[in-house]
């Protein structure tokens, strides 16, 4: 297990990257009435079949070629940490389409890792392939925040946010 939340997120984000995704969507949801912390992680990658999937869902499996040992744990750790906190793990995956990953938890739960540096995160993905478009979308109560990296770029136009902050990525959009 992760000792942060973001650290799965990177550890996924970085496996979309290697994946061939051109982009990355995160979103996480601190749902407090409802004691709820969803993340979802799609991406348009190389996807995976259903043997891949079980594999990859097995400790000690990995799709990333020219690893001497499979030692993918980053899936198999996520779901565990969601199970273990009342929670629940999905992912769904088709070759040529992508895939998406759903961990939910029990936001109170005393085993549930904190969220972590989720700028760090972003800007980490960012940085490892600067064409792709790395999203954040994250909500707590009222606020929401959006990041694109492809934002501003390209003639894309930008967009605005619904609630400005210091919330999570704000560092990479400089």
């Amino acid at each position: 297990m992760f000792d942060q939340l973001s650290l799965n997120i990177l550890d996924i984000g970085m496996n979309s990257l290697a994946a061939g995704a051109t982009v990355v969507r995160i979103t996480v949801i601190e749902d407090v009435p409802h004691d709820q912390l969803l993340i979802r992680i799609r991406d348009n990658g190389r996807g995976m079949d259903e043997k891949t999937l079980r594999d990859v869902l097995a400790k000690n499996a990995s799709t990333k070629a020219g690893r001497k040992k499979p030692i993918g744990l980053g899936l198999a750790l996520l779901r565990q940490t969601s199970e273990m906190c009342d929670g629940a793990f999905r992912i769904q995956s088709a070759p040529g389409k992508g895939t998406g990953v759903t961990a939910s938890m029990r936001l109170s739960h005393v085993d549930r890792p904190p969220l972590g540096d989720l700028n760090a995160t972003i800007f980490a993905l960012c940085a490892v392939n600067q064409d792709a478009d790395v999203q954040l979308h994250y909500r707590s109560g009222d606020q929401k925040f959006h990041f694109s990296s492809q934002e501003g770029k390209h003639n894309e136009p930008r967009r605005t946010q619904e609630t400005q902050g210091k919330g999570a990525a704000a560092g990479c959009a400089a």
